[in-house]
């Protein structure tokens, strides 16, 4: 095995952030990351970034404790300057001169481009994660080897569509680009990705009740469902599971309900069957 074994001694094809940061300068740099990671997914939300040493992204991240992941759909003609906004050595007036993306201010409030933390986000992202550097979370730092960065994510942007998207299921995928990354020491390799495509999940394996309390800790991270209240719900046509859901979710936030049991489950049915 070699340095950079995932591209030198493997195969590894994913997507990737096109990470916006404020550099010395006061600009915004973009640096595109394939070592881009989700990290904690449930309770906290933070992704993983790999970075090369002393790279605009790492040294700017450093400094001043943000920065965005955008995420673009594919684009045959801009992956060239994809490319090019990667390569190592470069300033960022040098790299932004031939980007081929739209720098916007955030609508975040608080997070507009001021020049000193907060970094612009691109115009022609679908997705943008919206991060703070947890410097308490060291992975390593030996000057050496790769710095490993938990970005802890504040706001997740989307673009109105693709939330609508979510809300209702997701009944489609965006057409994001993958890359298999740089080989061969002159190639950076990319895949065009063809239309998603869904296969069902069965439902004669494992406890009815697991996919309802899936999908039921899904709806509001301030409603949570207990398992056992989940197996009440069994009975309900998988059709009908999510809009019975967020019928409930309404009913505990309106009450004033965090936790929702078997109790308040059936309370909930005998105030619709009444």
């Amino acid at each position: 095995m070699r340095d950079n074994w995932y591209q030198a001694s493997s195969y590894w094809p994913s997507s990737f952030a096109l990470i916006t940061t404020v550099d010395e300068n006061g600009e915004t740099n973009i640096g595109p990351y394939q070592l881009s990671f989700p990290f904690e997914v449930i309770g906290g939300r933070s992704m993983l970034v790999v970075s090369r040493q002393n790279s605009n992204t790492e040294l700017n991240i450093k400094r001043t404790g943000t920065c965005s992941l955008n995420y673009v759909e594919f684009d045959r003609k801009t992956l060239a300057k994809i490319v090019g906004l990667g390569f190592p050595g470069q300033t960022t007036a040098e790299k932004m001169k031939d980007s081929p993306y739209t720098l916007i201010d955030s609508p975040t409030p608080g997070r507009a481009f001021d020049g000193v933390r907060f970094p612009k986000i691109l115009k022609e992202s679908f997705q943008v994660h919206e991060c703070v550097w947890d410097s308490e979370q060291p992975i390593r730092d030996d000057g050496k080897t790769p710095e490993y960065f938990v970005l802890r994510i504040e706001n997740i942007l989307l673009k109105e569509q693709w939330a609508k998207n979510l809300e209702n299921g997701a009944t489609r995928m965006p057409r994001m680009p993958i890359t298999f990354g740089f080989r061969g020491g002159q190639q950076f390799w990319f895949a065009e990705l063809k239309k998603p495509f869904w296969l069902s999940t069965p439902t004669d394996k494992g406890p009815k009740e697991e996919t309802i309390l899936y999908e039921a800790n899904r709806i509001d991270p301030e409603i949570t469902f207990t398992r056992d209240a989940c197996k009440t719900l069994t009975g309900i046509p998988r059709p009908f599971v999510k809009t019975a859901l967020k019928g409930i979710v309404k009913q505990a936030k309106e009450q004033g309900v965090t936790l929702v049991d078997v109790e308040f489950v059936e309370a909930v049915n005998a105030k619709r069957n009444a």
